[in-house]
């Protein structure tokens, strides 16, 4: 059995100026992998971390420099939040220019379907992908919903299914996802405090919870489902990952994992079970493909929790 290794690897410090020192091979075999993820990043282009450090992406960085493939979805909105708008749009071209990204559509405002109308809401998935198709050269294959939701009933569901469906849409699940936004937001505070100690703990806290949760999972999926599925882990564009992305990838690398395309990881028959959650709250498919409910609550109580250093 083939497994992803690491050949070099240096350790990302958080500094003042927040500058990433990439001196890092990652290779990844060809094979299979017993443990496979799909790396996906919601939110592109953060300008404000853009902006912040002289128009450059930290986080797209790392990735072209360990070639790990992942899916992007974008909020075009992003791009026109400030008076950068001519620096953000070349910013998200260097996403979509990247032969490790896969492009998709995040909404152009991260409108939440459930607090709206349906007409309102495929008005905004339309807007959302005017920039991405330009620069591909047709409309992206995948969608995914902000906040996860696709709507308050399972009337509102099959609505904008059906929409997405018309419009040539893959909807995008996701497996994993860690609340890295949370994490972030604690750990931006303490950088602008110059509280570097507090930042690391924070940092270090993410990590040690990501790593829980695919455990919880892969014991999930091991208990219902007999083996590994292709996981795809759902975090954002934001400081915390562009300083401790690397590190990740090097504790997953240690856990077995290798790193696949969201397409390759969707040819996973899992993604073909249905689902028996039709609510508006945007938790992991592998709790929505859950029947029973009970047994869905219970599973969710067996999540890891978490508590950030204060």
């Amino acid at each position: 059995m083939h497994t992803c290794i690491l050949l070099i690897f240096t350790r990302i410090r958080v500094v003042k100026k927040l500058n990433i020192l990439l001196l890092l091979t990652l290779v990844l075999r060809t094979g299979y992998s017993q443990k496979q993820v799909a790396i996906t990043i919601d939110d592109i282009p953060n300008v404000e971390t853009f902006n912040r450090n002289k128009f450059s992406s930290q986080l797209l960085n790392v990735i072209n420099a360990i070639e790990v493939p992942a899916a992007i979805f974008i909020n075009e909105g992003n791009v026109y939040k400030n008076e950068f708008v001519a620096e953000n749009k070349k910013g998200l071209s260097k996403w979509l220019n990247s032969p490790n990204i896969t492009a998709g559509n995040h909404g152009y405002s991260h409108l939440n379907y459930s607090d709206t109308t349906l007409a309102a809401f495929e008005e905004d998935v339309k807007k959302g992908a005017l920039i991405t198709s330009e620069a591909l050269g047709r409309s992206p294959r995948y969608f995914r919903f902000p906040f996860n939701s696709m709507g308050n009933d399972s009337v509102a569901h099959q609505q904008v299914k059906k929409f997405l469906k018309k419009n040539k849409y893959i909807n995008t699940p996701f497996t994993i996802e860690s609340e890295d936004w949370v994490f972030s937001t604690a750990y931006e505070a303490a950088l602008k405090k110059n509280d570097l100690t507090k930042a690391q703990q924070i940092a270090e806290m993410y990590l040690t919870y990501t790593i829980a949760l695919f455990e919880h999972f892969e014991k999930i999926c091991l208990e219902i489902y007999g083996r590994n599925v292709r996981h795809i882990y759902l975090c954002h564009d934001n400081q915390l990952n562009a300083d401790y992305m690397l590190e990740l990838i090097k504790r997953l690398t240690q856990r077995g994992y290798s790193y696949i395309t969201l397409e390759e990881a969707l040819k996973d028959k899992v993604y073909q079970t249905p689902e028996y959650y039709s609510g508006r709250f945007g938790f992991s498919w592998i709790y929505r493909w859950e029947k029973d409910e009970a047994k869905r609550k219970s599973l969710m109580k067996q999540e890891p929790s978490y508590e950030i250093v204060k």
